[in-house]
């Protein structure tokens, strides 16, 4: 035998196979009344609401508890008990066994299975006072306010874009640069008279293409290395000088 406490631990429900349903038992009963209401025994578990209830009798049967035994009886309804389609007698306990079937009247139109259940943990358990969840309010921020955040964003990726490319240019060095810029502008003259200077300054082209070509000697060092932004700052240059050499000419780029 298992004690009272043992008993309260589980839950005793009938299931009902017609509707999906559980009754429950009624907590700390050892006595339990199957029926419909009426004035002299009231049900511990009322099926007046269920299909077909009237095959049931106002006082139908009685299960009892005791500890982890369960025994039921037919308490001389008019239809009779049924436990697993064998019809009880009446006034005579049989034990009753989990996942039995227990039928009220012929035919199993009222019909139930009898479940021993353990009591989850989340409900034995009251919550907390304070285990309600944090409410999170929406913040407000404005149109304008947003506009702002994305106008100093721009700014400030702006700002790094321009810092990459000065960093880069500084950095990286480029290795084919001719350090000798005499010797640079000569030869980009002799090149310029040879080509538009007509016949009578070829010479003077040729003249000046090795003159550059002999600074390029005399330098002693005609290939270097040099920053990118350097590089680029003298292509300008050079370039601004070609083309005020092109405009006096009368050629236009």
């Amino acid at each position: 035998m298992s004690s009272a406490s043992q008993t309260a631990e589980l839950t005793l429900e009938l299931f009902h196979f017609q509707t999906n349903t559980s009754l429950q038992f009624p907590p700390n009963l050892s006595v339990i009344y199957i029926g419909k209401p009426n004035d002299q025994k009231p049900p511990d578990i009322d099926i007046s609401g269920l299909p077909d209830s009237d095959v049931v009798s106002r006082i139908h049967a009685q299960i009892w508890v005791n500890g982890d035994e369960y025994h039921i009886t037919d308490l001389g309804s008019s239809n009779g008990t049924y436990l697993n389609g064998a019809k009880l007698q009446p006034q005579v306990f049989c034990p009753l066994h989990p996942k039995d079937r227990i039928s009220f009247g012929q035919g199993e139109k009222i019909t139930f299975m009898f479940r021993v259940q353990q009591p989850s943990v989340s409900a034995t358990k009251n919550p907390t006072p304070n285990s309600a969840p944090t409410k999170i309010s929406a913040s407000t921020i404005s149109k304008e306010e947003v506009d702002q955040v994305i106008f100093a964003s721009k700014l400030i990726g702006l700002g790094l874009i321009l810092a990459g490319i000065t960093f880069l240019s500084t950095s990286i060095y480029v290795s084919v640069y001719l350090r000798s810029t005499p010797g640079i502008l000569l030869c980009m003259g002799g090149v310029v008279a040879l080509n538009w200077g007509g016949r009578d300054n070829r010479k003077l082209g040729w003249v000046l293409i090795g003159i550059g070509i002999a600074l390029f000697i005399a330098s002693g060092v005609v290939i270097g290395s040099v920053s990118l932004f350097s590089m680029l700052d003298v292509i300008r240059w050079h370039l601004l000088w070609i083309s005020v050499v092109y405009n006096r000419k009368g050629v236009q780029l």
